[in-house]
């Protein structure tokens, strides 16, 4: 298995590049608008994100066709990749720390521009991340990455399409929505539910992937 997570931290490193010029943007717009919350988040966001990549990757090179070689077993397989993201997890809260601290002691932008409201914001927007790495892989494992493209545009359709039905329903019922308690509540516990949901999302992601993964024939 170590070799599979090396496997695909190399391809991370090989895209270091372009996540500087990606960081690089991101800072001169946070400088631009006197808000440093995209600056803090955009690198970490994107190489979580980056986990998915690696499936193309791989089926791009057809590493598959000496992985099975392995004295592995399919189940090892799938938990190295979800190793591998939680490292990712792990290395992206690091640069995201870093970069606040430094932010914070070279530019010194003030309490409107660097607060640690951003922190909480920051946490929230990776577990974000991690609940679609964990959404992509077991579709991935089922479908492949070519038809899952097809078949995670289907599930956002479909979710945009239940939103607007309840969006309608709300609005001719009459129904009032306490908004204002609602962000307060995203605002005062938001790190914490989406905590609990990641976890619950990664174990059944998890699960179903190795599933999936069993059943497919190469």
């Amino acid at each position: 298995m170590k070799g599979l997570i090396i496997k695909d931290l190399l391809f991370i490193k090989s895209t270091w590049k372009n996540m500087i010029i990606l960081f690089i943007g991101s800072l001169l717009i946070s400088i631009a608008l006197g808000n440093y919350l995209l600056a803090i988040c955009s690198l970490p966001v994107l190489l979580l994100s980056s986990g998915i990549n690696t499936f193309q990757t791989d089926e791009f090179y057809n590493t598959e066709s000496y992985t099975l070689s392995y004295p592995l077993s399919r189940k090892q397989i799938v938990l190295a990749k979800y190793l591998f993201t939680i490292l990712l997890l792990l290395i992206a809260t690091y640069l995201g720390l870093m970069i606040y601290y430094l932010i914070g002691v070279i530019i010194n932008p003030g309490y409107n521009g660097l607060n640690t409201y951003m922190l909480k914001y920051f946490f929230m927007m990776e577990a974000g991340a991690l609940i679609v790495d964990s959404i992509f892989y077991p579709v991935i494992y089922k479908f492949g990455c070519e038809k899952s493209r097809l078949v995670l545009m289907s599930i956002v359709m479909l979710f945009l399409g239940i939103s607007s039905i309840l969006s309608v329903y709300i609005n001719t019922a009459n129904i009032k929505l306490d908004l204002a308690g609602a962000l307060n509540f995203v605002q005062t516990y938001g790190v914490q539910v989406l905590g609990v949901l990641v976890i619950i999302f990664l174990i059944i992601s998890y699960l179903l992937s190795i599933i999936f993964y069993k059943r497919k024939d190469y």
